[in-house]
């Protein structure tokens, strides 16, 4: 019977097994740090007052946008993207104030049709 250096199947079956063990150690150890990492840097008051004043989240938390375009701007139908990019504070009867989260081209076409007003 021939051992595993003879047989080039059981080479690859063995040089798979290997490079997976190593690549599954180094994704568990890049998700630690990055989670670690993420962990720190949101921990910071300084990094938490800049993001809340600005009011955009990260490239990693969008939303979909919340803006009910036929009454915001009706003028600009379908320029909706769909992704979030920052938050509106505004005034509704029924809720009071509340934040929406808006695509930039409905920021936009909001601004454009609040100026006309």
């Amino acid at each position: 019977m021939s051992g595993i250096g003879d047989n080039p199947l059981r080479q690859l079956a063995a040089a798979w097994e290997a490079a997976s063990a190593v690549a599954t150690e180094w994704a568990e150890r890049t998700t630690a740090v990055t989670t670690e990492s993420f962990r720190k840097l949101t921990s910071d008051p300084a990094i938490r007052a800049l993001l809340e004043g600005w009011r955009i989240g990260p490239v990693w938390a969008r939303r979909y946008c919340g803006c009910s375009c036929a009454k915001s701007h009706p003028d600009d139908m379908g320029v909706c993207d769909g992704h979030a990019v920052i938050t509106r504070r505004i005034t509704t009867p029924r809720d009071g104030e509340t934040d929406v989260p808006l695509c930039a081209p409905c920021a936009v076409a909001q601004g454009v049709a609040e100026q006309a007003r």
